[in-house]
């Protein structure tokens, strides 16, 4: 009787099989939306393969998603709510940020091979939001962002000057206010996060646009009247919207013209300071690159 049974249901199988019937399938995981990357990470099924990053989250499907490292490094930026812990089954660190649930606080944590880390602070899910197998690849040539306004899904760049002053480095917030900092792709994450800044419709309703910090909503890149440049919550409204005009000449670029008085553009001040001017040189062009962090949702 029972081998019967057995000759049965393995015809049965079969015919099931052959005719395309789900025949209850391990459950399976989420596709994550992957906002960013550059390839050298993908998410496939955990059961792909025994070396991978692991994320492990209540929001998922399955309440995980892996990783694979497809080629010698890689990032890729995401946005996994409900998230609890990573195990790295690589052979290699890799580093994940995250960001708690309250306000916008971020954080970063490096893996070793075979370690597994809680990110359930105080018993709180976080949201994972980067994981990056360094060195990555980092913009040293042309553009590469979108100034663009995107009121559903705001682009977010980092402004890199193209001028000989201060060849390459980055516009960033800091306790002094702005500053320009040697930062690329590997860099911490809150410090590239600081380097980033969402594309906004321009605050004087123009067809300008607003830079917004990343990290700080609310936060708006800044000319004050005398020339300067800040950050600033409520700021004057013409004073955080910028005009951008392309640079056909050496170096090319984009420039930035303060709304508030165009004759100004923003410019490097030396080796380390940001500012306004009247000329226009090549310390006043910028490369716009796709922002070196991404906050997530």
């Amino acid at each position: 009787m029972s081998s019967i049974f057995q000759r049965f249901s393995t015809g049965l199988l079969a015919g099931l099989i052959a005719a395309g019937v789900s025949t209850s399938p391990a459950l399976a995981e989420t596709p994550v939306d992957i906002t960013a990357g550059d390839g050298g990470l993908e998410q496939k099924d955990c059961a792909a393969g025994a070396e991978y990053v692991r994320v492990d989250s209540s929001a998922l499907e399955n309440s995980k998603a892996c990783f694979f490292l497809i080629k010698p490094t890689g990032w890729v930026a995401v946005n996994i709510t409900g998230s609890y812990g990573i195990v790295n089954r690589l052979k290699v660190p890799v580093a994940v940020a995250f960001k708690l649930p309250d306000g916008q606080v971020y954080w970063q944590r490096i893996i070793e091979p075979g370690k597994l880390q809680s990110i359930d602070v105080d018993n709180n899910l976080s949201t994972v939001v980067e994981i990056q197998v360094t060195p990555v690849a980092t913009s040293t040539g042309a553009a590469t962002g979108d100034l663009t306004v995107d009121t559903v899904n705001p682009h977010v760049v980092s402004l890199r000057s193209a001028g000989r002053n201060a060849a390459g480095k980055i516009l960033r917030l800091s306790w002094a206010g702005v500053e320009l900092s040697s930062l690329d792709r590997n860099s911490g994450f809150n410090d590239r996060l600081d380097a980033s800044f969402k594309v906004v419709p321009a605050r004087d309703g123009s067809q300008c646009v607003s830079l917004e910090a990343a990290t700080y909503p609310g936060v708006f890149l800044t000319m004050q009247s005398n020339g300067s440049v800040i950050v600033q919550s409520n700021p004057n409204d013409k004073g955080a919207t910028w005009c951008p005009s392309s640079v056909s000449e050496t170096p090319t670029g984009t420039r930035f013209a303060s709304a508030l008085n165009q004759t100004r553009v923003l410019t490097t001040s030396g080796t380390g300071g940001v500012a306004t001017t009247t000329t226009r040189t090549a310390e006043s062009v910028w490369f716009v690159d796709q922002g070196l962090a991404l906050p997530g949702n």
